[in-house]
């Protein structure tokens, strides 16, 4: 069954990388079919396979020979990943529901990776589906009332505290601590962990963002302390430590 849910993990991986690609050029994700990003070929799907086609192909178009990104295969595999950590965590029914968040969260992390931006469609639609699916989420309690308090409140309390910590930041350091996305990004994280979820979830970002500039600044030996990061991919990590972690 683990392989089972890996292989449907990376199917899904196969249509993050088209989110990934499409959503910041605003490119319909529906049409046209999967095309090579250099010559705009279409790809057949002999070539298209998850993770396989890409080593077939030793990482170039067949069309054009330019060379792919390993971006492609790396996001497939971490849903292939990911997709199983929730079904071991979860089980059948409710990996589903995780595996919607998670899903998004590496989408957006990928996009603010390659653009500094988190599209406002994204963080709204994880706000929405976290508050409509909180009845099959068990993070937020037992019964249904607390379940859907939980996740409003936590939706509230992740906007209005990322905003305060934004605001007096850019106070203090004279310039932009929190980005407009991250803030709605916290706020989607409240209406899918709870407010309880917050502080732990902010705490880890931090630390995990501090850590990286630590390492960067010391193998490139050149200073990223007060330059802008994107922080989204620490705030997705940290969500997927603390569910599968901590929770």
């Amino acid at each position: 069954m683990v392989f089972i849910i890996f292989i449907l993990g990376i199917i899904f991986g196969s249509f993050a990388n088209v989110l990934i690609y499409r959503i910041p050029k605003k490119i319909s994700i529906v049409f046209p079919n999967s095309f090579c990003p250099f010559c705009f070929s279409s790809i057949k799907w002999y070539d298209n396979i998850p993770i396989l086609s890409y080593f077939l192909l030793k990482g170039r178009c067949r069309s054009c020979n330019q060379k792919i990104s390993l971006t492609y295969p790396l996001v497939e595999f971490l849903c292939g990943v990911v997709a199983v950590f929730c079904y071991l965590k979860f089980g059948i029914f409710e990996m589903w529901v995780f595996f919607n968040f998670l899903f998004v969260l590496l989408v957006i992390s990928f996009i603010d990776i390659n653009t500094t931006e988190i599209p406002d469609e994204l963080s709204y639609y994880l706000i929405f589906s976290g508050i409509l699916l909180s009845i099959f989420n068990s993070l937020l309690g037992k019964d249904l009332f607390s379940k859907i308090v939980n996740s409003l409140i936590g939706g509230l309390v992740g906007f209005f505290v990322s905003y305060l910590i934004a605001f007096f930041g850019e106070k203090i350091f004279k310039k932009p601590s929190l980005g407009g996305g991250d803030i709605k990004l916290f706020a989607a994280v409240g209406a899918w962990l709870g407010w309880g979820s917050l502080f732990k979830i902010i705490f880890l970002s931090s630390f995990f963002a501090l850590v990286y500039i630590f390492l960067v600044s010391l193998y490139k030996k050149v200073k990223m302390w007060g330059k802008y990061i994107q922080f989204a991919p620490f705030i997705s990590f940290s969500c997927l430590i603390y569910i599968f972690f901590i929770t």
